[in-house]
């Protein structure tokens, strides 16, 4: 598998609170409590939070909203 096709899976793939804090370098907690605020996006599926990998960069980068 090239390593384009890699990162386009990754892209597609959605994110639990564990891959975002280990992305942004936080705590799980903090993790929750941003996007509880609204401040980090994420989409609920049932009672677990995911998250776009790109959204998460975006925020990263300071591009949270658009």
């Amino acid at each position: 598998m090239s390593s384009v096709e890699v990162e386009r899976r990754a892209a597609q793939t959605l994110w639990d609170v564990r891959d975002v804090a280990s992305y942004l370098k936080a705590s799980v907690s903090w993790v929750y409590k941003a996007a509880e605020r609204g401040d980090l996006p994420c989409m609920r599926i049932g009672g677990l939070l995911r998250f776009d990998g790109r959204a998460v960069r975006a925020f990263a980068l300071g591009r949270s909203r658009g």
